[in-house]
């Protein structure tokens, strides 16, 4: 059976879900995740892009040892790639990547060269990562709408140059599992060097095809697949990490192949991603869907019949998807508080560990059993807490059937607390008005959603709201029992967001503007 490398790109790729705004601690939490995922490749960003970027690759690198660590670099820009290896350069198993448009779409709009040029940018590109280390992955734009001759002459260049790795790229989520299976045996017939690289496909889902395709190519003689987790990516998103995998491990005889990711894993970092990004799932997601397990108890069956109906072909708590786990009880003691931060993934300082342990018991009064869902909303807040312009100090609403809903705001600004009242259309709308008057900024809400963590009315509310202001969109997100509480945390942690990004436009990887340079 052929062992599939998972290659992710959740902290390059998926950051271009829109709103989403990540900062260095919070990806490398991701990270640490992916590495006790077991991915075999983790694509910790474009060095070159900004100074986050190069510090967030530069500390994986450091600190993340279990997988090999991957940097983007652009084949136009020779200077990307000193930056990329100099953020590299610690890494226990360091790859670069680089990358052409490949067809005429993009060609024409992002490069504007023909396809003698391309070959040539092609080989030299490689010929310059290999400079730095033998690992070098080289990627071929929307190879799905480009000529395949085309393709596999490229191909054939970036392995003459070096590469080890020739990655498939449908980037705009138009190919069907039939024009992926009918590419990857063209390659196998029109590529001479075939045999001496791995070939890998990276699917985008706008046609909701993105792991059907992945799938085909694993089936075609691919050996690596890119992906995100949760399938979180600009437009529809990536392929998903969790789909493929599971699909490979259920599927495994079908395929012929299999993955290292360590199942039990999956669903932890799936909802890490999703309370950092504030990226929602649609409850019927597959395998990581609040829908995903659930099924009619009373479906009608054989009066001899013993156990549940046979629908489940995976138990939830192989992938981690029990979120209640074995709940910590009201009375657990600091130890066995700081233990099960451990184990959900949540490094904590002394004084993070005590605050959040004050906090884990105040929730205790309310219930027996905190269950680890909560406990991983909790852990949030203490783990990277915000240190922005913007803190919530204090909030009173009132509101009813005959009152007019107000709400009385104490906010810390740039160290300084101000307090102010205001009117609204319900206490949520007069806690953002109030909040809007106070920071003299209006931003545009474009999305505001709520949802409960666990059941019952004693549940933490998560709230997410969208911003987007001068052409900057940011998710806000917060968890408290009372919802509009969560709701003013939010917003500020959104105009939190607001703040960091202004004024910092990172260099995207199709442009020809200069890279961010550090000092070399």
């Amino acid at each position: 059976m052929r062992s599939i490398l998972v290659f992710d790109t959740t902290l390059h790729d998926g950051e271009k879900a829109p709103g989403t705004i990540l900062t260095v601690p919070e990806k490398f939490r991701i990270a640490k995740a992916l590495e006790r995922l077991r991915v075999d490749v983790l694509e910790a960003g474009f060095p070159a892009a900004s100074e986050e970027q190069f510090q967030i690759v530069e500390r994986v690198a450091r600190e993340v040892r279990e997988v090999r660590v991957a940097a983007l670099a652009r084949a136009t820009h020779p200077k990307d790639f000193e930056v990329a290896w100099e953020a590299l350069r610690a890494a226990e198993q360091p790859r670069l990547h680089t990358f052409v448009p490949i067809s005429p779409y993009y060609r024409s709009h992002f490069l504007n060269k023909d396809i003698d040029a391309l070959v040539e940018l092609a080989g030299a590109a490689v010929s310059l990562a290999a400079g730095h280390t033998s690992d070098v992955e080289f990627s071929l734009v929307d190879a799905l709408r480009a000529d395949p001759d085309e393709v596999a002459r490229v191909a054939e260049a970036a392995i003459q140059a070096g590469a080890r790795t020739i990655n498939i790229a449908d980037t705009v989520g138009y190919a069907t599992p039939r024009e992926i299976t009918a590419l990857f045996e063209h390659l196998q017939n029109r590529v001479a060097s075939f045999d001496k690289a791995l070939f890998s496909i990276h699917c985008h889902n706008d046609l909701g095809l993105a792991v059907a395709n992945s799938l085909a190519a694993v089936g075609a003689g691919a050996g690596q697949v890119h992906c995100t987790v949760n399938g979180i990516g600009e437009r529809a998103g990536n392929a998903a990490l969790e789909e493929i995998v599971v699909a490979l491990a259920a599927r495994g005889t079908h395929y012929q192949a299999e993955t290292g990711v360590q199942l039990k894993h999956i669903c932890p970092a799936s909802r890490l991603v999703r309370r950092l990004t504030g990226n929602t799932l649609q409850p019927n997601k597959p395998v990581v869907g609040s829908n995903a397990f659930l099924f009619d108890p009373l479906v009608p069956q054989l009066a001899d019949a013993v156990g549940p109906p046979p629908y489940r072909f995976i138990e939830p708590k192989e992938l981690g998807c029990d979120e209640d786990g074995d709940a910590l009880a009201a009375a657990a003691s600091l130890d066995q508080f700081s233990e099960r931060a451990a184990e959900l993934g949540y490094p904590l300082d002394q004084t993070g560990l005590e605050a959040g342990y004050q906090r884990f018991l105040e929730l205790a009064e309310e219930r027996e059993l905190v269950a680890d869902s909560d406990l991983e909303l909790l852990l949030n807040d203490h783990v990277d807490p915000n240190l922005g312009r913007y803190r919530l100090r204090y909030l009173n609403v009132s509101a009813g059937s005959i009152a007019v809903p107000n709400a009385t705001v104490q906010l810390e600004v740039d160290g300084v607390n101000l307090q102010d009242a205001g009117f609204g259309r319900g206490p949520v709308d007069a806690a953002f008005k109030t909040i809007f008057k106070m920071v003299n900024r209006s931003p545009k809400l474009v999305r505001y959603e709520v949802s409960a963590v666990t059941a019952g009315t004693e549940a933490q509310g998560e709230v997410c709201v969208r911003l987007e202001d001068q052409g900057c969109m940011v998710q806000g997100r917060a968890v408290d029992t009372d919802v509009v509480l969560a709701s003013a945390k939010a917003l500020v942690d959104g105009l939190n967001k607001l703040e960091y990004m202004q004024g910092r436009r990172p260099v995207s990887e199709f442009t020809d503007e200069d890279g961010w340079l550090p000092e070399l």
